[in-house]
């Protein structure tokens, strides 16, 4: 259900970019000797449309990720002495480490 939420948002973006590639669309048609002006807004537009919706969608899929990931770096920085006990490694450290071998040093982590 809250996958959906967004359909609104990708709906008004996808309106808006249909409508950004149809006037670019028009605009070039009428310097373009093999193109009419109509036939370049509909191509512009439907192009305007779909590239909208898709990066709308993408993005709130990725910042949905995004969030996932935090709440669970949250819950494991505040169970990392239950989760140490039960793995026997250190999440945080883990983390830490793993950024570090990457070249990314945060201040407090260990590792980092």
């Amino acid at each position: 259900m809250a996958y959906n939420s967004g359909v609104k948002l990708a709906s008004l973006t996808g309106v808006i970019g249909g409508g950004i590639g149809a006037y670019l669309g028009y605009n070039q048609g009428l310097t373009s000797e093999t193109i009419s002006p109509v036939q370049g807004a509909l191509i512009m537009g439907a192009i305007g449309i779909v590239g909208g919706s898709a990066g709308a969608f993408i993005l709130k899929s990725a910042m949905q990720f995004i969030i996932y990931i935090i709440m669970l770096a949250v819950i494991a920085y505040f169970f990392r002495g239950q989760i140490e006990g039960l793995t026997g490694v250190d999440p945080v450290a883990a983390v830490g480490n793993t950024l570090a071998s990457w070249g990314i040093t945060i201040p407090g982590l260990n590792g980092g």
